[in-house]
């Protein structure tokens, strides 16, 4: 099985088997697709496309709610299989015996293999919103709970370099929008993020990818030592490169295929409370 290659692609295969509800009805992204999302994914129901948001983009959701949406979006027989392929890079020991060697450099030869792909342009840039034309509330970001500060975004690809090496980090970090072109960035202690941005002078450059393959979206999650890019390892969960494309404001390279891709900033020392939370 293939695996799909963007959120387009990833909806068609979603309907194509069964596994997703289009709602052209008018609903809230502020508390109302909540509601509606957690009854859903409690009786085990499918993903859902909400087509007409109180926003200007429409909102897909439960994407990953049962084993076999997550074995489509692998492209694999079950979940098993999927673990094997993530062990072939997360348990990868030194080799005792020259049997393992060989092993071991098939495995090393696939994963480098899996490289991300630098590309001139993609779909990414077909629509380009700039200074006071950013407006995060065109987009449907969600206030789960009564009680929520704001609406926070859940499921980003955020991507930083280290200063020091230049060396790609993809972590999901939730976001919570401040106004419309600002929000606050949660990354705790341990985050190789935020590593990255104490190790900044002035500003660090941060790019959010919003709307990925689902391959790269889990990849943005995964637990990975430092060294081992989350593009890289979306790549060799896809059986193909991912296509990136250099940002249009900020030296970094951001997936060719995203929906959208935030870009902006953070700066040094500037800190701001986050919540409260109503859950």
């Amino acid at each position: 099985m293939t695996t799909p290659r963007d959120l387009r692609d990833w909806i068609a295969l979603l309907e194509r088997e069964g596994e997703l509800v289009r709602v052209g009805a008018e609903v809230d992204p502020n508390l109302e697709i909540t509601e509606i999302v957690d009854r859903v994914v409690k009786s085990g129901g499918p993903a859902l496309l909400f087509e007409s948001p109180k926003s200007q983009h429409p909102l897909l959701i439960n994407q990953f709610g049962t084993e076999r949406r997550m074995c489509l979006a692998f492209g694999a027989e079950s979940l098993d299989d999927v673990g094997r392929r993530l062990g072939d890079v997360l348990e990868m020991q030194p080799p005792q015996g020259l049997a393992e060697k060989v092993r071991g450099l098939k495995k090393l030869k696939s994963i480098a293999d899996s490289q991300p792909k630098t590309v001139r342009s993609g779909p990414v840039h077909d629509v380009v919103l700039l200074d006071d034309e950013v407006d995060l509330r065109r987009l449907p970001v969600q206030t789960c709970w009564p009680g929520d500060a704001a609406p926070f975004i859940t499921l980003p690809a955020v991507i930083t370099k280290d200063p020091r090496t230049g060396g790609r980090n993809v972590g999901m970090y939730r976001l919570q929008v401040l106004d419309e072109r600002t929000t606050a960035m949660h990354w705790q202690i341990h985050k190789d993020g935020r590593a990255d941005y104490l190790m900044t002078d002035g500003k660090l450059e941060v790019a959010v990818a919003l709307g990925l393959d689902p391959v790269t979206a889990y990849s943005a999650s995964a637990p990975l030592p430092k060294h081992v890019d989350e593009l890289m390892l979306a790549g060799f969960l896809r059986g193909e490169a991912v296509e990136i494309v250099q940002a249009r404001t900020v030296d970094l390279e951001v997936p060719a295929n995203a929906e959208i891709v935030l870009q902006g900033y953070i700066t040094k020392d500037e800190l701001t409370a986050e919540g409260p939370f109503g859950d």
